[in-house]
C-alpha cells in the first residue's frame, strides 16, 4: 500500500513551511485513498495511503501505546497476523487491526532488529520520540523502494525521487555514472540514480539516524550462499519447495480488498495463478493483454492464458492493445523520474492500466527466472562451466560466424545473446558482465558528450555492479554466483524497479509469491541441477508445473514479456524517436553526442544492425531530460 516521505533535519537546519506536505503530495498516484503526517523536533513523516488492509482504521503515521514511537509503512507485512498475536501475549495493545502497527510494538521489543521478524514487501520510516533517532529499512529483495539524500548532515528520504525533487532541498546535478550506467545496462543500478545526490537504498538495508546526528547505512540481510546438500528430489526436495511456494501464494493473497492476478501464459504466472485459484477457493480475476498487428507473435500468449483460466475457473479479463507508445510516453517517464529503459514498460503499463480499473491488488509471476535459471544466459554460463577447456575452444571457433549473422533478421534477442555469448572475453565473472551490457565500454563513451566524457575521466570508470556481485561469492559454481549478481542487481533495479512504478502509477499494488523470503533462501541452497540440467532450465519449477498446468503451457516456447522495438523503431515509432532525439535536442540535453547517435539511428532503420536497445535508452534519457531534467 502507499507511498511514505520525509526528512530528518540538523538542529540548524530548517525548511520552508508546507515542504512535507509538497512531498507527500508527489506521490499521491501511490496512494489515492487518503494521507497522513507526522512533524515535530526538525522531523518529518508522511505517507499516501491505498486502502488493503484495515479500510478503515489503518490510518497512518501509526503509533504505539504511549506515542512514543510513529511510523509510516509502504508495503505489506505478511505474517502480521501471527506478529500481533505474539506481540499482545507478550502485553503491548493494538489500537488498529492494520499490518503497520506491529512495527511499532516490535521495535519496542527488538530494536532495529525488527526487521528480522518481518515477511513481506515494506519500506518503512520510524521516528523513536524518546532517543530522536530515525530508523528507515527496506525489504530484503528490493521490492519497495527507498530513495534518500544527505544534505549538510540532514536525511531526505521518499519512496520515490519525485518527492525529493519536490522538498527543494535536494540539489539534482545529473551524475555521469548513472548515464553511463543507464547504456550499459538499460537502467540505472542501486545506489546510484541519475541525480549525484539522490541515492537508492539498498536490497535488504537500513539507515539509523541517531540523535548526535551520525547517518549509518547497512546491511541487514543477504542471501544464502551454499548449497543445502539434503535439497535433491531423492531427499523430498520436490515436495518442500512446493510447499514453500503454496506457503507464499496463501500468505500474499491476504486482503480486506479482492486480490486478482496477471496472467501470461507462462510457467511462473501460472503457477501462481493455480495455487492462489486453489487456495481462494473462489474463482481469482486474471487480466492478460496481447498486442494487435505488433508484427511478432512471441507477445501474444492469451491462448495458452485462456486455457489456464478455463482451467481453474478463473473470472478471465483480456485486452488487445495497439499500443500507441506517443500517447503514454509522458507518463512512463514521469512514473520512473530517471531515464529507464527497459522496453518491457510499455506491455507493463497497459497490463496495470487494465487491472487497475477493478482491482487494487494483484499477484504477479515475477522473479520465478531469477530464482530458478530461467534466462538463457543461465544455460549458457551453466554449459560454459561444463564445457571447460572446450567451451572456451567452441566460442572461439563460433565468434566469427556468429558475428557475420545479421542482427537485423532476428525476430527475438537470441541472435543478441548468441553473439553476446561467444565473443566475451577475461574470467568468467568478466563474461557474464559482457553478457549483461548492452554496449561495451568504448562503444559507450562515444556516445556521449565532452562533458559527459570528462566528467567519467575525473571520477574513474563506474564499477561493474554485475561482476562485483557476481565476486561477492568467494567460492560456488558459475551459475550459483550469476544467479546471485542477478538477485542483487538485475531483479530489484530493473525488474521490480519496472513493476512497483508502473502498477503504483495507476494505483496497484503487486504483490510477488516467488520473492517470500523463505522460498528465495531455498531456492538460493538448490543444487544447481535443479536449477538447469542439460537443455532443461527451471528443472524443479517444471517438475512443479507439471503437476498444475496443461502440457500446452510447459511445452511452447518461451517468451517473455517485451515489446518489438526493433520493428517499432524502424516503424511505426521512428517518427516520435525523431521528434525526441534530433541534433537540437542532443545538444541541448548536453548529454549525448549527435553524431553518434544518428549513425547508430540510420543503422538501425536501414536494416544494417540492430540497435533497438541503445536507441531505445536515447529516447528515454531525451524523454526524461526534456519531462524532468
Amino acid at each position: 500500500m502507499c507511498g511514505i516521505t520525509g526528512y530528518w533535519l540538523t538542529p540548524n537546519q530548517h525548511v520552508p513551511a508546507g515542504t512535507l506536505k509538497r512531498m507527500n503530495d508527489a506521490i499521491t498516484r501511490r496512494g489515492p485513498d487518503g494521507e497522513g503526517f507526522f512533524e515535530a523536533g526538525g522531523t518529518g513523516l508522511a505517507m499516501r495511503r491505498l486502502s488493503i488492509i484495515d479500510l478503515t482504521g489503518g490510518w497512518q503515521p501509526i503509533y504505539n501505546e504511549d506515542r512514543s514511537v510513529v511510523v509510516v509503512m509502504n508495503g505489506e507485512i505478511y505474517n502480521y497476523q501471527a506478529l500481533a498475536r505474539a506481540l499482545k501475549e507478550r502485553g503491548h495493545r493494538f489500537a488498529t487491526a492494520s499490518d503497520t502497527e506491529v512495527l511499532v510494538h516490535l521495535y519496542e521489543e527488538h530494536g532495529d532488529a525488527l526487521v528480522d521478524h518481518l515477511e513481506g514487501m515494506f519500506a518503512f520510516a520510524l521516528w523513536d520520540v524518546a532517543r530522536r533517532r530515525l530508523l528507515v529499512a527496506r525489504d530484503r529483495l528490493g521490492i519497495k523502494p527507498v530513495y534518500y539524500s544527505v544534505r549538510g548532515g540532514s536525511l531526505f528520504f521518499a519512496s520515490e525521487i519525485k518527492s525529493l525533487r519536490a522538498s527543494g532541498q535536494v540539489p539534482l546535478e545529473v551524475d555521469p555514472a548513472a548515464v553511463d550506467d543507464l547504456f550499459c545496462y538499460n537502467f540505472i543500478p542501486a545506489p546510484r540514480s541519475i541525480y549525484r545526490e539522490v541515492r537508492k537504498l539498498k536490497p535488504g538495508h537500513r539507515i539509523a539516524v541517531e540523535a548526535d546526528g551520525q547517518i549509518k547505512v547497512e546491511p541487514y540481510w543477504r542471501l544464502p550462499r551454499e548449497p543445502d546438500q539434503k535439497l535433491r528430489l531423492e531427499d523430498g526436495a520436490l515436495e518442500v519447495i512446493e510447499g514453500a511456494f503454496r506457503d507464499a501464494v496463501e500468505s500474499h493473497l491476504i486482503a480486506d480488498v479482492p486480490v486478482g492476478a496477471f496472467l501470461s501464459g507462462g510457467v511462473d504466472s501460472g503457477l501462481v495463478t493455480a495455487f492462489a485459484a486453489k487456495i481462494s477457493g473462489k474463482p481469482i480475476s486474471t487480466y492478460t493483454i496481447g498486442f494487435s498487428a505488433s508484427g511478432n507473435a512471441f507477445l501474444d500468449e492469451r491462448g495458452y492464458a485462456r486455457e489456464l483460466a478455463d482451467r481453474y475457473g478463473c473470472q478471465h479479463h483480456e485486452l488487445e492493445v495497439s499500443p500507441n507508445v506517443e500517447a503514454i510516453f509522458d507518463e512512463i517517464v514521469n512514473a520512473f523520474d530517471e531515464p529507464f529503459a527497459d522496453d518491457s514498460v510499455i506491455p507493463s503499463y497497459y497490463v496495470s492500466q487494465f487491472a487497475a480499473r477493478e482491482l487494487k491488488v494483484a499477484l504477479t509471476g515475477l522473479g520465478g527466472d531469477e530464482l530458478f535459471g530461467g534466462y538463457r544466459r543461465h544455460a549458457g554460463i551453466r554449459l560454459d562451466e561444463q564445457l571447460g577447456m572446450a567451451g572456451s575452444i567452441a566460442r572461439a571457433a563460433l565468434a566469427l560466424p556468429v558475428r557475420m549473422i545479421p542482427q537485423s533478421l532476428a525476430r527475438s534477442d537470441a541472435i543478441d545473446h548468441m553473439k553476446r555469448f561467444v565473443q566475451g572475453s577475461g574470467s568468467r565473472a568478466d563474461r557474464y558482465a559482457q553478457f549483461m551490457a548492452a554496449m561495451p565500454v568504448m562503444q559507450r563513451h562515444a556516445l556521449f558528450s565532452d562533458t559527459v566524457r570528462t566528467q567519467l575521466a575525473e571520477v574513474g570508470a563506474p564499477a561493474n555492479v554485475i561482476r562485483a556481485s557476481y565476486e561477492e561469492l568467494p567460492a560456488g559454481s558459475a551459475l550459483r554466483r550469476a544467479l546471485h549478481a542477478d538477485a542483487a542487481v538485475y531483479l530489484p533495479d530493473d525488474v521490480l524497479t519496472l513493476t512497483d512504478r508502473l502498477s503504483m502509477w495507476h494505483s496497484l499494488e503487486l504483490r510477488v509469491p516467488f520473492l517470500d523470503r523463505n522460498l528465495v533462501e531455498l531456492a538460493a541452497r538448490l543444487p544447481d541441477s535443479l536449477w538447469i540440467e542439460g537443455k532443461h532450465q527451471k528443472v524443479i519449477l517444471r517438475k512443479i508445473a507439471e503437476r498444475w498446468l496443461p502440457p500446452s503451457i510447459l511445452n511452447h516456447r518461451k517468451q517473455g514479456f517485451e515489446a518489438p522495438m526493433g520493428a517499432w523503431l524502424r516503424g511505426p515509432l521512428l517518427p516520435f524517436f525523431d521528434a525526441k532525439v534530433n541534433e537540437r535536442t542532443v545538444t541541448e540535453s548536453g548529454l549525448l553526442n549527435w553524431p553518434a547517435i544518428q549513425a547508430l539511428r540510420d543503422e538501425h532503420v536501414a536494416g544494417r544492425h540492430k540497435h533497438s536497445k541503445v536507441l531505445f535508452a536515447t529516447l528515454m534519457l531525451m524523454g526524461w531530460a526534456q519531462l524532468l531534467g
